[in-house]
């Protein structure tokens, strides 16, 4: 199916987009990254709509999302934000998938809202600063807010954007994965940086009580295998999946092992 287009959840007055193909399957809720957006899973619509209720966010302060007015947010208000979101558009009990840093703020939702929460997938996660010693997580944080700051978007995706996808991706894709990160707000990202500085993947996972996939690139240089596998670790008993060749965006580097890898876990889930 073609992406739906975007439609804005009043949540008091503040607006968050979201795609939603609003069928009555089970709520399927993909999680973009830092430099995403809702339509970085458009080879996942056209897959598995025909199963789920696929659902996709901008994150807030991306796309058509109001930002939130703190500069500093925290998980939680990303988790507590998603959930008013699937709430409002009456998607109770969901499937959620979250790729890079958005993998956070899928464990959050996890452990915030088990009844509300089918399955987890940690899709080439970030697992967070929090866990750094104080002077490593400040120069992390610090670093990673610069060059934000002073690349810009356009800049970052063109000089980073080709440098975390595989080798063998095709340039058509490696085309579509940079020019949605040029779109990727710097006071977004850069609130997205402050959440991931204050948190731990590894202390939300032991919350975790639903089924649990772990996806890996076997060339992802943001979130190597070897994070996959303390991931995996951290979050107990389940499969873990490995897709060749992909760097960081595997879900749309090689969409067909990607969906196929989903399928067959959230069959089981």
């Amino acid at each position: 199916m073609a992406l739906p287009e975007l439609k804005a959840v009043d949540l008091g007055g503040t607006p968050i987009a979201v795609r939603d193909t609003e069928t009555d399957k089970p709520p399927l809720v993909l999680l973009h990254g830092l430099g995403g957006s809702s339509q970085s899973w458009a080879f996942q619509f056209r897959a598995l709509a025909d199963d789920y209720r696929v659902i996709a966010w901008d994150m807030p302060g991306y796309g058509g999302s109001g930002a939130f007015e703190r500069e500093n947010p925290t998980v939680e208000h990303y988790a507590h934000t998603l959930s008013a979101v699937l709430d409002t558009i009456g998607a109770f009990k969901a499937h959620i998938v979250g790729q890079s840093v958005a993998a956070l703020i899928g464990a959050s939702y996890a452990a915030e809202y088990p009844d509300q929460t089918l399955s987890y997938t940690f899709c080439q996660g970030l697992t967070g600063l929090a866990g750094l010693s104080a002077d490593e997580r400040s120069a992390q944080r610090k670093t990673r807010l610069e060059t934000f700051r002073d690349m810009g978007a356009e800049r970052f995706a063109e000089e980073r954007g080709r440098k975390v996808l595989g080798p063998d991706t095709l340039p058509m894709v490696a085309e579509l994965a940079v020019t949605i990160m040029k779109r990727a707000p710097v006071p977004a990202m850069c609130q997205a940086v402050e959440m991931m500085a204050q948190t731990d993947f590894f202390e939300l996972a032991p919350r975790i009580g639903c089924p649990t996939l772990v996806i890996a690139g076997s060339v992802d240089p943001a979130s190597p295998v070897d994070t996959g596998n303390a991931a995996r670790a951290a979050l107990g008993d389940g499969p873990m999946e490995i897709i060749e060749g992909a760097g960081h965006y595997g879900a749309m580097e090689n969409p067909a092992a990607f969906n196929a890898a989903l399928s067959a876990f959230l069959a089981t889930a």
